[in-house]
């Protein structure tokens, strides 16, 4: 059973075993998200990594991933959070910096503790009492203006929560920012938004009015990965999504993410997987890996 939150910019959703597994072997979102085990026990792997997630544990869920779904206990609860890049990054940025999001990126479970739970536990138990009072606010003069604000707020003091409870758990602390982590972040969301037409490290430079050559060392001091690989992966992680739909041709998958012809895609797609996009169709569990170190 599955119930969403109406928050603008982010959505809860209580599922269990059945409603998980609808997603398939493979989860991909576009989008940030987390799932909060509330009860028995759920196995993901992200990068061939193998994570047990227990009653108790969240995983934060990277946006241009792959999350692959290995086992799942019969009892399985949990609350899945899902949120719009947008408004996700905002409080992310607002409590670390570039550094710290790439932990994140390649370190995305925590264990909460019994504090941790009960506060976490309260803010999504507010957000579904005032989901529950939507008419009384609704039916007031600029009501359903305020009342989605008002769900909002809840969205991101959620949000940061669980940064807290993730700080607390891992030995890293949330630093200020500097000029370099905001051309970092104006990065991602550039990214986000056009990495199905744009490809090349000039065109995301220029947005900031910056040279390719200093906006590439940013990048690269800033996350250890260079802009070029950002980018690659963001792109590599869109085709394997789509891939992942038998109702997608290649050909309509190629014209979807902006190469001229299926003939490119697909020496682009082996290039950074070592495969082919009909080989990773055919393939298991760990087709294909993202191989760019630009």
């Amino acid at each position: 059973m599955i119930n969403p939150s109406d928050i603008p910019g982010i959505g809860l959703f209580d599922m269990d075993k059945a409603s998980i597994e609808t997603f398939g072997p493979v989860v991909h979102l576009d989008r940030n998200g987390f799932l909060y085990c509330t009860r028995g026990r759920i196995d993901l792997a992200l990068n061939e990594r193998v994570y047990e997630i227990r009653t108790g544990d969240i995983y934060i869920y990277p946006p241009f991933s792959h999350t692959y779904i290995h086992e799942i206990s019969d009892d399985l609860q949990c609350v899945v959070g899902v949120a719009d890049f947008d408004f996700v990054l905002p409080v992310i940025s607002q409590v670390s910096n570039a550094r710290n999001q790439v932990f994140i990126l390649e370190n995305p479970c925590i264990s909460l503790d019994g504090r941790q739970r009960v506060r976490i536990g309260e803010l999504i138990a507010a957000v579904r009492n005032r989901e529950a009072e939507a008419g009384e606010y609704t039916a007031a003069a600029h009501g359903d203006t305020v009342y989605r604000q008002l769900l909002s707020a809840l969205g991101q003091a959620v949000c940061y929560e669980i940064m807290q409870a993730y700080f607390s758990s891992r030995p890293i602390r949330p630093l200020p920012q500097e000029r370099k982590d905001r051309i970092f972040q104006q990065f991602l969301i550039s990214l986000h938004r056009n990495f199905r037409v744009h490809r090349e490290v000039a065109f995301y430079a220029g947005q900031q009015c910056l040279t390719p050559r200093y906006f590439s060392t940013v990048v690269r001091e800033k996350t250890g990965r260079s802009a070029l690989r950002w980018i690659t992966a963001t792109v590599v992680a869109e085709a394997k999504k789509m891939l992942s739909d038998p109702a997608l041709s290649v050909k309509e998958i190629a014209d979807a993410l902006g190469f001229p012809n299926q003939s490119f895609f697909g020496r682009y797609f082996r290039q950074y997987t070592g495969i082919s996009p009909t080989e990773f169709r055919s393939g298991g569990p760990k087709r294909g890996s993202e191989a760019a170190s630009a």
